[in-house]
């Protein structure tokens, strides 16, 4: 019997489903057989003659039309690496010098932007662009893929390299589908369970939210807008959605504490997944709080050059006090080792397939055989045959999921003029960790801001930067990250609260900043407030004044003055709504309640060089 493949499994499901809801969105739903008509579009596309053919580059908005071109590639035996339309064009530039693609598909709205990046690209070979909307659906061939031998062409996922360029992890789609059906056993994804799809395109994991459910016959839940929901958002969306399975970064859950009854709200959940950063014990404590044991939170860990995740572990009681939450036992067929002295060593996974490697053959930490990976990551196992994961061997950071080398940010920003030295580090806060950049010179924050915005994925822009005299060095030379100073208020104005509500603002910007000081007049951003921040902000005060504050309208005076001033004037429109007609405020022309999220950064202290010797091992089994 063939082996299925990712292509052959939801291909079946097309032929037992047909117009059953493959995907739910803004747009309304999509069937599994829209979605195949548009997948033999791809193909009729993408089919070309050559072996092997170039791969194609996946550059679209629209989570619909991202699947769609996977599977078409799939089908015609492509290659695909899916990027975010939010990559900035220095990060762009050098992933079209590693993949050199012979496709595109591209948003009409970026095609201009690809056509000036690849003329920049060192290795300027044509593209072909092809535009979602030129796309013909085709006669869906679900009966034909259900039955095809294809090879595994795989994917190529980009994550921050030491160098400062886009590194390339070669992923194998066979890895994809252990995953899968992992998931859809352990727990119980079938025909029309819905399940989540919070993850941008560019990272791996948006393989996990999209052919979990359709391998399944299940439903994708696609949230409205460009970002993800946050706080009371994501609550409503998650009910309106019924969402039974979520995946999505411990950042981002966080952001569910802001939101009132959210257990009552959500009687469809059963289970939360939750990989990319570390879990806190306060999360679990919260969570444990809020649902007891009626939905699982699940604890999960696997870096990208062993295909998403490879450990899990279903959290308990006891893991609202761990320090830190395991990660668990590994999937089925998955070994590991724990390289070091001591009983804390290197992280070493074993995969049950062959595993890629990076992009062009860089070197790495896998083996020769292809089949282990040396993750970079410290850990131990505890007695009971669980591994906590203790941090990382060098200056890799996880900021919303997204992996950052502290070495790239400090690349970049001692390419501005004004900047004589820098460091960059992972800050613990207490809603998490934030990415600092200590920096000596002249450089004024805005244009370093900028600077960076120009040269870093938005995940590797510092949310704070801090002015010194000098960065203190160990006396090897090494910047010391240990006496660095916590991030100070920044650009603080000392003025004074006028009245109760304007110190009611100082207290939460203070708890979400991690500042000791406030001025009324200090502009939110430059204080270090990312786009989650901001989220998390407008859903306190949602909560505790009853206003539903719109971005924009923040934005447009993000101070303290200013939006107790917006508190102030929404309060009175509620007042005389709610004689006049009982309905609840909302500013003309601005969607209510509705913020984008980027994240805060979230790291593990690094350790020593830990030393090749077997201390302990684990194998996966059900």
């Amino acid at each position: 019997m063939t082996e299925s493949t990712i292509l052959s499994t939801w291909a079946r499901q097309v032929v037992r489903l047909g117009p059953a809801c493959a995907l739910d969105t803004a747009d309304g739903p999509v069937g599994y057989a829209d979605l195949a008509a548009r997948v033999a579009g791809y193909e009729a596309r993408l089919t070309t003659g050559g072996s092997p053919a170039p791969p194609v580059l996946l550059m679209s908005a629209d989570p619909v039309e991202v699947i769609a071109a996977m599977l078409g590639c799939m089908a015609a035996g492509r290659t695909f690496a899916p990027v975010s339309v939010a990559t900035p064009a220095a990060v762009l530039a050098g992933i079209l010098d590693a993949l050199r693609p012979g496709t595109a598909v591209v948003d009409a709205a970026h095609v201009d932007v690809l056509h000036d990046v690849r003329h920049a690209a060192t290795a300027a070979a044509p593209v072909e662009t092809l535009c979602p909307q030129d796309v013909v659906s085709g006669d869906a061939s679900a009966d034909r893929w259900a039955d095809a031998t294809v090879a595994d062409h795989g994917y190529v996922c980009f994550t921050s390299g030491t160098t400062g360029r886009p590194k390339g992890i070669r992923g194998s789609l066979r890895a994809v589908r252990h995953f899968v059906d992992w998931e859809r056993t352990e727990f119980g994804v079938g025909t029309g369970t819905r399940v989540s799809q919070l993850t941008s395109p560019g990272f791996d994991a948006f393989l996990r939210d999209a052919f979990v459910p359709l391998c399944a016959g299940g439903t994708v839940c696609v949230p409205p807008g460009a970002t993800p929901p946050v706080g009371d958002g994501l609550a409503r969306w998650l009910a309106a959605a019924r969402v039974e399975i979520a995946h999505c970064v411990p950042t981002v859950f966080r952001t569910l504490r802001a939101a009132r009854d959210v257990a009552d709200r959500l009687p469809a959940l059963r289970a939360v997944l939750l990989a990319g950063e570390p879990l806190h014990a306060a999360d679990v404590a919260w969570w444990r709080g809020s649902f007891g044991d009626r939905a699982a939170l699940v604890n999960l860990y696997g870096p990208s050059e062993t295909t998403m995740t490879k450990f899990f572990r279903r959290t308990t009681a006891d893991d609202a006090h761990a320090r830190p939450v395991p990660v668990g036992r590994p999937l089925p067929g998955v070994s590991f080792r724990v390289l070091g002295a001591g009983g804390i060593g290197e992280i070493e996974i074993e995969t049950p397939f062959p595993l890629p490697g990076y992009l062009g053959d860089e070197p790495g930490g896998f083996d020769a055989d292809g089949r282990r990976f040396r993750t970079g990551d410290l850990g131990r196992v505890r007695a009971d045959g669980e591994l906590e994961v203790l941090g990382r061997r060098d200056g890799l950071v996880k900021v919303n999921g997204a992996r950052v080398e502290l070495g790239e940010v400090e690349g970049a920003l001692r390419l501005h003029e004004d900047v004589r030295d820098v460091v960059a580090a992972a800050v613990e806060h207490e809603e998490g960790t934030v990415l600092a950049a200590y920096h000596v010179g002249d450089a004024a924050e805005a244009d370093l801001r900028a600077h960076a915005r120009r040269l870093l994925t938005p995940a590797a822009v510092p949310t704070v930067f801090v002015p010194m005299a000098e960065i203190p060095r160990t006396l090897n030379g090494k910047a010391d990250r240990r006496r660095l100073p916590r991030p100070g208020a920044g650009p603080v104005s000392g003025s004074a609260p006028r009245d109760g509500l304007e110190r009611d603002i100082m207290a939460i910007w203070a708890e979400l900043l991690g500042l000791a000081a406030i001025g009324r007049d200090d502009d939110f951003v430059r204080l270090g407030g990312d786009s989650l921040a901001t989220a998390r902000l407008l859903d306190r005060l949602r909560t505790r004044h009853g206003v539903e504050i719109p971005l924009r309208t923040f934005l447009s005076a993000p101070t303290v003055a200013g939006l107790a001033a917006t508190v102030t004037a929404l309060r009175a429109t509620v007042a005389v709504g709610s004689v006049s007609a009982g309905n609840e405020a909302a500013v003309p022309g601005e969607p209510a309640g509705r913020t984008p999220s980027e994240g805060a950064a979230e790291s593990a202290p690094s350790g020593s060089e830990p030393v090749p010797a077997v201390v302990a091992a684990g194998e996966g089994g059900r």
